[in-house]
């Protein structure tokens, strides 16, 4: 029997459903039953979904960018009527007609060829984010173990660790450096219907809605698509793992996960029944259309090529490229993985090899060469201001590689070799705004980094602080660990362990039901335009959270029929107004104090600061027609 759901009103109501969803997929596999689930346009078609879907995406890059329809988040979406965007998204899933895409090319990390792009307009965008938001934990539930690229909670790291732990356990030395030619360009339309359908998804308006979206036109190019799916597109990472699952789960029936006439308690025991056997072992890590076989001998290593090209030719529709898939003696050569160079070589550890993991140094190169070119547009910047914030974003750029690299077991002496091609064009870039040597540790950015180091960096004064661009030499090794595979974003416990490993936790729903009925308000008083858009409505949600549920001045909980959002600075321009950081929870009576010039010194100290704090921000420019100040009316705001 299909399972529905109900309709969900809030995010809280949402994750439960999502739960749901994940944890009965679960069930069904566990019990040999394929799940079937019907209903699913109805969650994806809901206010929570799309709202929890333009949060996601707002914060992209690839927001600023436009589609062929030339729209934009900020603009197009964020800024106009909250009810008319929830409209036209149900709308667009109810009756889907894909706009073009637009296909760009971008080089490949470390190759000369370069990957197409395809960017889709914005509303198409917000529908594919609905979509994975639902139908990603149905999928998950029954994806590889060992599958990392483009999955929640995992990354390259892990497949690392599993690589490592694989070859020091089994001492198999063979590696099979798989690539699929042109992946996700002949991914079959057909096939990736019949999986979806096959892994639960029993929704024939939402396999209907995919297949449109899948054979989406590109501009200046082609009509339909008839093959492929899109690379840029928020939900093709997610179809891509879907279709390589078939891969992943015949190569593992055949060894890993093959069944014995006898049951064994611990797996070792079954391990050791097949070793038994004339079975050819094998272990498959994979990131997205990345992945390596592990195996004992070479004479194996080329059956199991033969047989990968075979299945994935006949299953699949794919193509094995030749050329690129190799075989190799992790013992002799290095493989190639995730950005990463793996070898084992001799030395103090029981099967008498240790593992050397370093960065592949094309990629590297070309990630330096970037920085590089980053580093050099400082120098144009009009002001020494504008030069701060793209040394921050320089920064945060070199941040980025020493905890991608960390990983490798020699990162220092890797990322030190590129380091001395960053420090001259980093002094020569900032001459003109006054540059200094500075000792790290005299710095006044990256407090959690720089006093740690006395190397000196290129700085430039600003207000009395030095602000330096950093150093690739500020990191050191890390341990890769392996996945803990009850860690998942849809379980409590699976949350919970993902809070315990990253040391931060997750983000709290957002407080729909509390604030649900200000919408309602703000129709009637006919102010749901302009300032009180699509973007401020989603955002006061994620303030009253940020704030915990107190008001900001007198720190009191919270009631529903006592709350208010308050605009901090409300004459700055609408792209800025509505940003969380610019709203406040407060209570009605501390609201009405905060716009009025009465002295409430008598509240105490404390309270009155804040009072004052506030009041000191609000900039009145102008009157409304009933003549009262712009300030005050924007700040009249529940």
């Amino acid at each position: 029997m299909a399972q529905q759901f109900v309709y969900p009103n809030t995010e809280s109501e949402l994750r439960q459903i999502l739960d749901q969803l994940f944890l009965q997929t679960r069930e069904a596999i566990k019990n040999g039953l394929v799940p079937r689930f019907k209903g699913l346009i109805e969650i994806i078609s809901s206010e929570v979904t799309i709202l929890t879907a333009v949060h996601n995406i707002k914060s992209n890059r690839g927001s600023k960018t436009p589609g062929t329809d030339g729209e934009i988040m900020q603009t197009d979406i964020l800024e106009k009527d909250y009810q008319s965007i929830i409209q036209r998204v149900q709308k667009g899933i109810k009756n889907y007609q894909p706009k073009p895409i637009r296909r760009v090319h971008i080089p490949k990390p470390g190759k000369s060829e370069k990957r197409p792009i395809g960017i889709q307009a914005i509303i198409d965008r917000i529908i594919q984010e609905c979509i994975r938001i639902v139908i990603e934990p149905i999928l998950e539930a029954q994806f590889f173990a060992h599958s990392y690229g483009f999955r929640p909670m995992r990354d390259a790291k892990q497949a690392l660790a599993r690589v490592s732990n694989l070859v020091h356990r089994t001492s198999y030395h063979w590696i099979v450096e798989g690539d699929i030619s042109k992946y996700f360009d002949t991914i079959n339309h057909r096939c990736l219907i019949q999986k979806l359908w096959h892994m639960g998804i029993r929704d024939r308006r939402l396999l209907i809605i995919i297949k449109q979206m899948l054979k989406a036109g590109i501009m200046n190019e082609i009509i339909i698509n008839k093959d492929g799916v899109s690379q840029g597109s928020l939900l093709s990472p997610l179809l891509a793992n879907a279709y390589l699952d078939t891969f992943d789960q015949w190569v593992t029936r055949e060894w890993e996960q093959k069944e014995t006439k006898r049951k064994y308690s611990k797996d070792y025991g079954r391990i050791a029944s097949l070793k038994r056997t004339k079975l050819k072992p094998v272990y498959l890590i994979r990131y997205a259309d990345d992945w390596v076989l592990i195996t004992n001998t070479k004479e194996n290593a080329e059956k199991w090529k033969l047989r990968i090209a075979k299945y994935l030719r006949t299953r699949l529709k794919l193509k094995l490229s030749e050329e690129k898939t190799k075989l190799t003696n992790i013992t002799k050569r290095p493989i190639h993985f995730v950005g990463f160079n793996i070898k084992f070589v001799a030395g103090k550890a029981r099967q008498g090899f240790v593992v050397r993991i370093r960065p592949n140094p094309e990629r590297l190169t070309d990630k330096i060469a970037s920085i590089k070119r980053e580093i050099r547009r400082i120098r144009f910047s009009p002001t020494k201001e504008n030069a701060i914030n793209q040394i921050n974003l320089v920064n945060s750029k070199i941040r980025g590689i020493i905890q991608y690299y960390e990983a490798a077991t020699q990162v220092y002496h890797d990322l030190a070799k590129q380091q001395y091609l960053l420090e001259k064009t980093s002094y020569n870039s900032l001459k003109r705004f006054g540059v200094r040597l500075i000792p790290a540790n005299r710095t006044d950015n990256l407090g959690h980094i720089h006093p740690h180091y006395r190397k000196k960096l290129a700085s430039i004064e600003h207000d009395g602080l030095n602000i330096s661009i950093t150093s690739l030499t500020f990191c050191s090794w890390k341990m890769a660990f392996p996945k803990n595979q009850s860690e998942t974003p849809y379980t409590a416990e699976g949350r919970e362990k993902y809070r315990d490993r990253i040391g931060r936790s997750p983000p709290l729903s957002r407080a729909d039901k509390l604030l649900s009925e200000h919408l309602a308000e703000r129709i009637a008083w006919g102010q749901t335009q302009s300032l009180y858009n699509f973007e401020y409505f989603m955002n006061r949600a994620y303030a009253f959270n940020r704030d915990k549920g107190k008001c900001r001045v007198c720190k009191n909980k919270l009631r529903v029929s006592d709350v208010e959002i308050h605009h901090i600075k409300p004459c700055l321009p609408l792209d800025k107004v509505n940003k969380v950081m610019n709203l406040a929870s407060v209570c009605k009576g501390c609201h009405r104090k905060i716009h009025n010039n009465l002295d409430f010194s008598k509240l105490g100290k404390k309270t009155w600061n804040k009072i004052q704090i506030f009041r000191e921000k609000l900039r009145i420019t102008s009157s409304d027609n009933d003549g009262a100040p712009y300030a005050v009316k924007a700040a009249r705001t529940v």
